[in-house]
């Protein structure tokens, strides 16, 4: 080996030391210690009009698919309805449920959404379907 490809390797090394420990830590590590530990939690929390399903909201809809009746529902948040929707669907039995979160920047065109509950194929035609009967295009 070289003098020039050693040298080059022990600064390489020496850099990865000197990173230390965050190279070697792991994901679950990270989410209990700070700075992590308060990003994490924000990233896994939903607003409060969601966690307590209070928001501003019509009747829910009985929906017939695949053979089975399904619970339709929307909400949004109180005075921000056009920025911030819920739509969930509650199993015939009403022991599951799926939800849609769309959320809009100030400003955006488009909702940013994701899907609650990991929802089967059948379950999200049924969220995306009520989310469009709430927005209309025209």
């Amino acid at each position: 080996m070289t003098g020039f490809l050693k040298r080059a390797l022990m600064g390489w090394v020496v850099a990865g030391v000197a990173t230390g420990v965050a190279a070697e830590s792991r994901l679950p590590e990270l989410t209990t210690q700070a700075p992590y530990k308060q990003a994490y939690a924000a990233m896994l929390a939903y607003p409060d009009w969601v966690k307590t399903g209070q928001g501003t909201a019509a009747p829910v809809e009985k929906v017939v698919m695949d053979g089975k009746t399904w619970t339709v529902g929307q909400m949004c948040k109180p005075h921000d309805c056009a920025a911030n929707q819920l739509n969930v669907v509650f199993s015939p039995d009403g022991k599951q449920a799926w939800g849609l979160l769309s959320v809009r920047a100030e400003n955006a065109e488009t909702f940013d959404q994701q899907f609650l509950g990991m929802p089967d194929d059948t379950i999200k035609k049924l969220l995306n379907k009520s989310f469009a009967d709430n927005n209309p295009t025209d």
